[in-house]
């Protein structure tokens, strides 16, 4: 039953790309697919695809187990916000065990797979919320986020990379939807949903959503982060909310029982050490660069965490596709940076803020991430905003650049013609 179950959900999931304009569903299907063949390889191999252990696997076993017992499953927000989101998460996939037809592994997946149809659906909203002009080019968006070797596996699995990305992509949408359309009630409650869900997948999250709903208000509002000072009633508004969602938050964030590790002397050292346990591999451990008592490593501890493994640290294919994977963002990055004088004022503004949501997300997990394993798997949340961000710069300067040549070949046969009546 739970299997029946499972084929429903991925039914489902793959008619969510309907909702896009008609060119893009063969794209949609096609990442769908791809995802799906990762679903079968991994329930073939009983959860032995890289990638795919221990955590996984820890999620779905201790979820089955819950469904066993799901009254005694623990609610409590504090509890579930203390815990780094691993019991949430396992409440929630015990919860579709238990309601869905009992143990069954495919569930769990088709579960992830729902969420990552959702992710497609989003980030191409965001396409074409950001560059409408650029519709024509959003199959190869969803085709290239979705080849992205860390993005394909790691929203098939049973793992939370795909709800956080969903959440961090529901807040942009959210905010560039009331740039276009303005504020309604559906949006704020969208808005808060997403946030209220990301704080529950894990324990630094928190702070990245708020973050994320800080830079959200510029999108809004039509601010930009290089030339904010030149719109004072534009910046007067953002002061305005910013200042009533304070008013709002901050009661409750003080009050909660997270607040208290966010503020404590302990709390870096936490997040140094978050993500050692992800593999308990010491040969892709590139080790704890960041100390607490000397600011300027948290650059180098940045950069170990966009780079590794390099090249004289290979031990097997994977570590190669993974370093082919950073370099493939860093060569994003650098198309931004060069591409993004080339645009108008109004995107180029959508364009940095959604890059420093990137840069943020990025910022935080590289703290407390020291085995570019687990790297990976943090690369996820955010990749797909500088994908957006740099394939929008790349594909409007190529625009600009085949309309010059047009207009100069269509120039060129009358010049010649002027020449011979002459």
């Amino acid at each position: 039953m739970g299997t029946i179950s499972g084929i429903l959900i991925v039914i489902i999931a793959f008619t969510l790309g309907n909702t896009l304009p008609r060119f893009t569903r063969v794209a949609f299907r096609l990442s769908m697919l791809a995802r799906l063949s990762i679903v079968f390889l991994n329930i073939i191999m009983d959860g032995g695809m890289i990638g795919a252990e221990p955590d996984a696997n820890f999620y779905y076993s201790n979820a089955v187990e819950l469904s066993l017992n799901i009254v005694d499953i623990s609610w409590n927000p504090i509890s579930l916000l203390s815990i780094r989101g691993k019991d949430a998460f396992s409440n929630v996939h015990a919860l579709i065990q238990w309601a869905l037809g009992g143990e069954s592994f495919f569930l769990a997946h088709a579960f992830s797979l729902f969420g990552a149809a959702l992710c497609l659906v989003l980030i191409s909203k965001i396409w074409l919320l950001l560059v409408p002009g650029q519709i024509k080019r959003l199959p190869y968006v969803l085709i290239i986020y979705s080849i992205l070797p860390s993005v394909l596996t790691n929203q098939s699995y049973i793992l939370r990379e795909v709800w956080q990305s969903l959440c961090v992509f529901g807040i942009v949408w959210l905010s560039l939807s009331i740039q276009r359309y303005g504020y309604n009630v559906n949006r704020i409650i969208g808005l808060g949903i997403f946030a209220i869900v990301g704080c529950f997948l894990h324990v630094v999250m928190m702070i990245m959503i708020i973050l994320i709903l800080l830079l959200g208000l510029l999108l809004q509002n039509k601010i930009s982060i290089t030339h904010w000072y030149k719109r004072p009633s534009r910046m007067f508004k953002f002061i305005f909310i910013l200042t009533l969602f304070l008013f709002i938050s901050l009661p409750l964030i003080i009050k909660s029982g997270y607040y208290e590790t966010i503020i404590t002397e302990g709390h870096l050292e936490n997040l140094q050490s978050l993500s050692e346990v992800a593999i308990g591999d010491a040969r892709s451990d590139y080790g704890k660069i960041f100390d607490k008592e000397k600011p300027w490593t948290l650059l180098t501890s940045f950069g170990a965490y966009q780079t590794m493994p390099l090249p004289w640290r290979f031990g097997g294919i994977a570590d190669f596709v993974l370093f082919m994977e950073n370099m493939f963002r860093i060569l994003m990055l650098l198309v931004y940076f060069y591409s993004r004088k080339k645009m108008f004022q109004f995107q180029k503004d959508n364009m940095d803020v959604i890059v420093v949501m990137w840069l943020i997300i990025e910022f935080i997990w590289s703290i407390g991430t020291s085995n570019w394993g687990t790297a990976s798997r943090h690369h996820v949340p955010a990749v797909g905003l500088l994908l957006v961000a740099g394939l929008a710069c790349y594909y409007h300067v190529t625009r600009k650049r085949l309309v010059r040549l047009r207009v100069s070949t269509s120039i060129q046969p009358n010049i010649v013609g002027f020449f011979n009546k002459q």
